[in-house]
């Protein structure tokens, strides 16, 4: 079809919550992705760090149409295969006892709210809050916007749910303070890194304080990995660098290398509060989806996907710290291939992130005026040289 005519039917008939960049890809292949005009783009974006294999992934493609032949659909009012092969492979060497499928990050968000305070219920204990940090985000239904530490999200949308709390970001004391101060507090709600307010990871001593912190109030620490989780970091897990053991995790996005399906991990002792009609999902751990996530389980757990990530994730954060030498370069910062570059205010990242979109590369304008980059984890060296070297380039003409 005719990308204006792409574009007419679009603004006829969906409703207006995206700005769309003028393009309309039909195919991709590796990296990268093609346009309606057969323009080629190299991908450092992935779908928001989601198409984490890239695209046209033999693998992925091949379990995809196999399943796709065999059964798409089918209620979890009976067994699943694929769903009960991807739970046991998700679970398999972690501390987490059981598994809940659902379809998007904030879906499993939604669940881990819900399983904190089922839990909290079924104890009879008088807690319920959610502490979440500032420049949080953890989704769009009304509970994970509100969990979602940005005022500009929810403005629109109250009133909003009670029972959520925000306190800055890697700030011990702030955290420290608010829980003592409050016996109704029932978990810790946090990211290993920021990704959309500017891909901000969570300091260390942060993140082990909060977590004893947890265990001594009998609170549960929850950790948002949807951005994080599946490999993204160079770990199985983003919290695996930091040596802490959380109650409950949230996986998404890279999950299915592109195909829609999330999970919420807990512990045995968490996840028993939840019984049968407590909480549910039609389409959540189809066989389908099932399918496409266990190829991106087995590829990280039994190749050397994982290292290349953590490689890789090295080599593009050496070639952005070049960067530096511009005055309008403030930081360069983040973990395996989740990496960021703030600006200072004199130069907006939208429109850099345009220049870089002309010279046919895909980066993201997030939070704090930063500069994303979340490629595939099958980026090479090569790709992240020419990419670097067209940044380099639309920096150095910066007259600034």
């Amino acid at each position: 079809m005719d990308f204006t005519k792409i574009k007419e039917l679009d603004a006829k008939n969906y409703m207006n919550v995206f700005a769309r960049q003028h393009i309309c890809f039909t195919h991709g292949e590796g990296n990268k992705l093609y346009d309606t005009y057969g323009n080629a783009y190299m991908d450092f974006f992935g779908g928001i760090a989601v198409n984490c294999l890239g695209y046209n992934y033999p693998p992925l493609v091949n379990a995809i149409v196999e399943q796709s032949k065999k059964l798409i659909h089918i209620s979890n009012i009976f067994y699943n295969e694929p769903q009960a092969l991807l739970c046991d492979a998700l679970l398999e060497g972690t501390m987490f006892g059981r598994a809940f499928l659902c379809n998007s990050g904030a879906e499993a968000n939604e669940a881990a709210i819900k399983l904190v305070r089922k839990y909290f219920y079924a104890s009879a204990k008088k807690k319920f809050k959610i502490l979440t940090a500032l420049d949080s985000f953890h989704g769009r239904t009304l509970a994970t916007l509100t969990a979602t530490g940005q005022e500009k999200y929810q403005k629109p949308f109250a009133p909003l749910p009670e029972g959520f709390l925000h306190v800055p970001f890697n700030d011990f004391e702030a955290l420290k303070a608010r829980v003592n101060s409050d016996d109704e507090i029932a978990a810790v709600f946090l990211e290993c890194v920021q990704g959309e307010s500017g891909v901000r990871p969570v300091d260390y001593e942060y993140l082990i304080n909060a977590y004893a912190l947890c265990k001594s109030k009998g609170i549960l620490l929850v950790l948002d990995e949807v951005q994080t989780g599946m490999g993204r970091t160079g770990k199985m897990f983003g919290f695996e660098h930091y040596g802490v053991q959380p109650d409950i995790i949230t996986v998404a996005k890279g999950l299915g290398g592109g195909f829609p399906v999330a999970a919420c991990l807990a512990r045995n002792e968490i996840a028993d509060a939840f019984k049968p009609g407590d909480h549910g999902s039609t389409f959540g751990g189809g066989p389908l989806a099932c399918a496409a996530a266990l190829v991106v389980v087995n590829e990280l757990k039994n190749t050397p996907l994982l290292s290349q990530v953590e490689k890789m994730g090295r080599y593009l954060s050496a070639r952005l710290m070049k960067l530096r030498k511009y005055k309008f370069v403030k930081d360069v910062r983040g973990i395996g291939l989740l990496q960021a570059v703030e600006l200072s205010k004199s130069l907006k990242n939208a429109e850099i992130a345009g220049k870089m979109l002309s010279k046919g590369f895909i980066i993201n304008a997030a939070g704090h005026n930063t500069l994303r980059f979340a490629p595939p984890y099958t980026i090479t060296k090569a790709e992240i040289d020419a990419m670097a070297d067209a940044l380099n380039e639309i920096f150095a003409s910066t007259n600034i």
